[in-house]
């Protein structure tokens, strides 16, 4: 399975770009984004939100990978729809990861947005107004 050697993210074969950082994704990462024992930070069901502490994390310096209970895989792995979706860092930079995402999620609470079309296949979320996802050129069959 493909990386995005920026985020982590896992995709399945047919995705060549990571939809985030826009980057040809890689066949493996490289092992200084695994510091250590992984533990886990933040969970949700959306994987909207698990993105976004990831990018919270990641703009501050921190590796994080992401993981489901539907068994979607570890290491950056793209989360499924279904499922609790888990952020986890390394041990050594839980502490401070755990501080911004609280400082985020006090100065921001969450909102659902009704406009978003996500890709059923790569999980991408794109502008509404798109038929095909640009990121693995498969038809959208849900609106969200």
């Amino acid at each position: 399975m493909p990386f995005c050697p920026e985020c982590g993210y896992e995709y399945e074969e047919n995705v060549k770009v990571c939809p985030d950082c826009e980057v040809k994704l890689v066949d493996q990462l490289l092992e200084e984004h695994f510091d250590g024992e992984m533990v886990e930070v933040y969970s949700t069901f959306s994987s909207a939100e698990a993105g976004l502490m990831k990018e919270i994390l990641y703009g501050n310096g921190i590796f994080s990978a992401l993981s489901n209970e539907l068994g979607s895989g570890m290491w950056g792995s793209a989360p499924s729809e279904a499922g609790e979706v888990r952020v986890y860092v390394s041990g050594q930079d839980e502490a401070r990861a755990r501080e911004l995402i609280q400082t985020y999620l006090e100065d921001n609470p969450l909102t659902e947005s009704e406009d978003v079309v996500v890709c059923d296949h790569c999980g991408a979320e794109v502008d509404p107004g798109e038929e095909v996802c640009p990121y693995c050129d498969e038809p959208f069959d849900k609106r969200r």
